[in-house]
């Protein structure tokens, strides 16, 4: 009888501690992740938008890839939720992150994060 109960509580022990951690994988960078091996080029490529300007909150709106046998060149687009609409600065965002047998090569920014939206000057 005491045998019974423990094994449900440790059943139901485990399985709490199992949803936590799928819940708190997406917290995560992607070093943990690929520990763990649940990592897309998309992620690695959106997480190093993160990384390469950390002062800003930027929520990924959308991503492109093209690949082929051993590279891979991927988009990812994002909003700064932190600059205004009618803001002189850029609020949309986007990077472009070149792998090449999964080894990122080449990360460049295609639009923003610190040139102006608009051609005019900025204050």
């Amino acid at each position: 009888m005491v045998f019974n109960r423990f094994r449900r509580f440790a059943v139901l022990a485990g399985t709490v501690l199992a949803l936590a951690g799928c819940s708190g994988m997406s917290e995560l960078g992607f070093d943990t992740k690929m520990a763990v091996g649940s990592v897309s080029l998309v992620d690695r490529c959106s997480d190093f938008m993160h990384l390469a300007y950390p002062e800003s909150s930027i929520a990924v709106s959308g991503s492109h890839v093209a690949a082929g046998t051993e590279n891979a060149t991927i988009t990812v687009e994002g909003v700064r939720s932190d600059v205004p609409a009618n803001s002189a600065y850029a609020r949309d965002v986007a990077v472009e992150c070149r792998f090449e047998g999964g080894i990122l090569t080449g990360f460049r920014w295609t639009a923003g994060p610190v040139r102006p939206a608009s051609s005019g000057s900025v204050p």
